[in-house]
């Protein structure tokens, strides 16, 4: 069948149907809006979602004439737009309304190669009026195929939930059902994240379908205006603030998330405050993440990473074990129950000689500290979130929004987090420094405060002033709350963006639990027994577990401005981000350097010194004695040398007299005529 026949066979078949399609001017020719052509069906049975996105584009009429593709062209320099947003076979009536849905065509001259089936291909919009701006996620239908023109346009349907399209329809009057298209959201294959493209039109549909209207025989009313409507276009960077001390453990501390962006000062003033932002994320809680100083236990462990070794991998001689209580070396079978923990990784099945909490079969995070010191070594964020991509690229499985290993999180929270967060709502922190005795570790208690500092009122939205980066470094952060290897890349972005007239907000939206555990890495031989082994051998402490939440795909929807006491909502741009913090080492670290050995020979030096302080005169004697030899013989050397260096030469009467090179002045012999001396008279 030609492409003329398939057409026309899909004209025939139309039934109670009306596209509407309006051109997004401002994305593709930048000129006035043209009121829609709409055309008629004839078959109830039509299945829209199965039609071909060239042959519903060619039956519109597109800024007053007829669509060609021709017209349209790849063009690097123009930006991927929504060509069309259509409403299909809205009723008001309840039992017709199984049919309503709604379609997006999108424009792509750049030819990006898109990842089409994800489900973070989104389109955000409000319906009924600009004041609920939501998501909703894209599915894709068709692709253009002609020649020369392939991947130039793209048919998507909106996906809405049974509850999703009730509240839309809630939403709508039936006289003017009322959309606006902020923006639209497409991933790019070999992306993590999406990109978000502004559309920004506001659809105004009125009339009905054939069929859909209040006579059921009258014939198509419907039609479609278009107006330009108004979003704010933001670049978002994430933050976060980690008091220094605990929160109501030893190896937890609270972790307040934050982002910035800046808002031009116009529509401030236009607009008034900031006084509430919407946002969404999906929360998850990232497997254990080791980290460790000890170059021969990352080699050791490297080939194991995303591997189940389940509780021993037989010939593999490393492990180790987080809050580890006791330094004791295990020598025997017998003293084997002195092993307790947190996490325990390739230790076996000892049973009841062995507490821990967990025991880890699979590592799946692995870190180099290459300053050899973990005890003072943060883990960027960007090395962790590079991890995300490298490890789902190496080892794959489910995928957690299509885009990262479902193994590299303990837990996924089952829908995003959406909250629209006033500027009145607080949050508070706790930083407690506690005191473990040795007795404390040994039995795994909290240990004592000995001096607790709470947070209180932190503003959820905080406008950003000079006055705030006045002071020291640590003393700015503390007072933004943020983290201070995110301070230089702040102060640049609110040097940046003050100087183009525009104000830097700080949003914080979420607060959550961080923890850190100090580990001891230890070799572990096999034993003859069993699964057992015969003695361990600690090698240091200078290693650490740590596990956070993070917050995938963030993005705001909308934020809301106040003037007056009138609220003005406007929809964002923003292409969304994965808003990761760093980890940080423990707060309860144990150095490598074993105090007790050294003590213990302190002590023992003094005792032997407190032992031999009757004859220490003349041992102290006989050592100087002892010292001071080679000296004296060095003395006895030189002065021997200098003596040599000093003395005559001789001469002989057989043979003339050679001058002796010596420090003098050199002596000089003149051949007499007088008759030779005897050889006694010479002497003398």
């Amino acid at each position: 069948m030609t492409k003329t026949e398939r057409k026309q066979t899909i004209m025939r078949a139309f039934f109670s149907f009306v596209l509407i399609a309006v051109l997004a001017v401002a994305m593709v020719i930048g000129g006035g809006f043209t009121a829609p052509t709409a055309y008629a069906a004839t078959n109830d049975d039509l299945q829209f979602d199965e039609t071909y996105v060239m042959d519903d584009l060619e039956g519109m009429t597109i800024n007053g004439k007829p669509f060609d593709i021709a017209d349209y062209s790849f063009d690097e320099s123009r930006n991927t737009g929504v060509v069309l947003f259509t409403e299909y076979c809205y009723s008001f009536y309840s039992n017709r309304q199984g049919n309503y849905g709604l379609y997006v065509y999108v424009w792509n001259p750049k030819g990006l190669s898109f990842d089409l089936n994800s489900s973070l291909n989104m389109i955000q919009f409000s319906a009924g009026d600009t004041s609920h701006y939501k998501k909703y996620m894209l599915e894709f239908l068709s692709a253009c195929e002609e020649t020369n023109y392939e991947g130039l346009f793209y048919k998507f349907k909106v996906y809405m939930s049974d509850d999703e399209r009730t509240e839309i329809l809630n939403r709508l009057d039936s006289g003017e059902r009322f959309y606006h298209v902020s923006g639209i959201e497409l991933v790019q294959n070999g992306h993590t994240n999406a990109d978000e493209t502004a559309v920004n039109l506001e659809y105004t549909f009125s009339g009905y379908a054939e069929g859909y209207g209040p006579a059921t025989s009258a014939g198509d009313t419907l039609v479609c205006n278009t107006e330009q409507g108004e979003v704010l276009t933001l670049e978002v960077h994430d933050t976060y603030y980690r008091p220094e001390g605990t929160s109501g453990g030893t190896n937890v501390q609270d972790t307040l998330h934050s982002v910035y962006f800046s808002v031009p000062n116009e529509l401030i003033e236009e607009y008034g405050k900031m006084t509430a932002v919407h946002a969404v994320w999906l929360n998850a809680l990232t497997n254990p993440i080791f980290v460790t100083g000890n170059k021969e236990v990352y080699d050791a462990l490297f080939n194991y990473v995303g591997v189940n070794i389940g509780n021993r991998k037989d010939g593999f001689e490393y492990a180790f074990v987080s809050d580890f209580w006791t330094d004791a070396i295990i020598d025997s079978y017998s003293n084997m129950t002195s092993f307790k923990g947190k996490h325990a990784y390739n230790f076996g099945t000892w049973g009841a000689v062995q507490q821990f909490d967990e025991r880890l079969q699979q590592l799946d995070y692995l870190f180099y500290d290459n300053t050899g010191d973990a005890d003072n070594y943060t883990l960027s964020a960007d090395r962790l979130k590079d991890w995300f991509v490298s490890y789902t690229a190496k080892f794959g499985g489910e995928l957690v929004n299509g885009k990262y290993s479902k193994a590299l999180f303990e837990s996924v929270d089952a829908a995003f987090t959406e909250q629209n967060i006033r500027a009145d709502k607080t949050f508070s922190l706790t930083s407690e420094k506690i005191d473990r005795s040795w007795w404390d570790k040994l039995f795994n208690n909290s240990g004592t405060v000995v001096e607790s500092t709470t947070y209180e009122n932190i503003e959820a939205i905080k406008e950003v002033t000079d006055g705030d980066f006045l002071g020291e470094e640590a003393d700015i952060c503390d007072g933004l709350y943020i983290a201070d290897t995110d301070y230089a890349a702040f102060k640049e972005y609110y040097d940046a963006a003050t100087a183009a007239n525009e104000t830097v907000y700080l949003f914080r939206y979420y607060v959550s639990e961080y923890t850190a555990t100090e580990c001891t890495e230890l070799t572990v031989p096999d034993d003859t027994i069993g699964n057992s082994y015969s003695f361990a051998k600690k090698l240091d402490t200078n290693a650490y577990l740590a596990q956070m939440w993070v917050q995938l795909d963030f993005d705001i929807i909308d934020v809301t401005f106040t003037n007056g006491g009138v609220d003005t909502v406007i929809p964002v741009v923003s292409s969304p981000i994965d808003a990761v913090a760093d980890a940080t080492p423990p707060v309860e670290t144990t150095s490598d350097i074993e105090w007790w050995k050294i003590i213990l020979m302190v002590v023992a030096l003094l005792f032997i010194i407190i032992l031999l302080a009757p004859v220490l005169p003349y041992i102290l004697k006989a050592v100087i004695w002892v010292v001071m030899l080679p000296f004296k013989a060095i003395a006895a050397l030189v002065n021997a040398i200098r003596k040599a260096a000093t003395k005559k030469p001789k001469t002989t009467a057989s043979s003339p007299t050679k001058a002796v090179k010596a420090p003098q002045p050199k002596t000089v012999y003149v051949k007499s005529d007088k008759p030779k001396q005897s050889k006694e008279k010479q002497n003398k």
